[in-house]
């Protein structure tokens, strides 16, 4: 089932073009992120080096059960995101507190995320 509000801002992110799609773009971002999506099915090298760029960027993990962020995009092939807006961030972060299958600052492992 679809998050009206999480589409709706993550629709004004894609529009604006405050994300960054994919690990290695978001490996690739120094600065500018304020929160990491992704799909609890991420490979365990891709868990690694999003884990990195967690602790560079300093935000906030937030994974979603799988498939669903790609569903959300209307991007199936698409597993982790990288938003850059912080108004946008903060309101994903306010809507990911009220999913029961959303996890906030995961701790990251190899084979996928807790």
């Amino acid at each position: 089932m679809k998050n009206g509000k999480l589409v709706t801002y993550l629709g004004f992110c894609i529009r604006a073009r405050n994300i960054v799609f994919g690990v290695d773009d978001i490996d690739a971002q120094r600065k500018g992120v304020f929160v990491l999506l992704c799909d609890n099915a991420l490979g365990a090298s891709s868990v690694k080096t999003l884990q990195k760029a967690k602790e560079r960027l300093g935000c906030p993990v937030i994974a979603i059960r799988a498939g669903m962020l790609g569903e959300y995009l209307n991007r199936p092939a698409v597993k982790a995101v990288g938003i850059k807006d912080k108004n946008l961030a903060s309101a994903i972060l306010k809507e990911a507190e009220n999913e029961q299958d959303w996890i906030i600052n995961s701790e990251l492992y190899s084979g996928g995320v807790n």
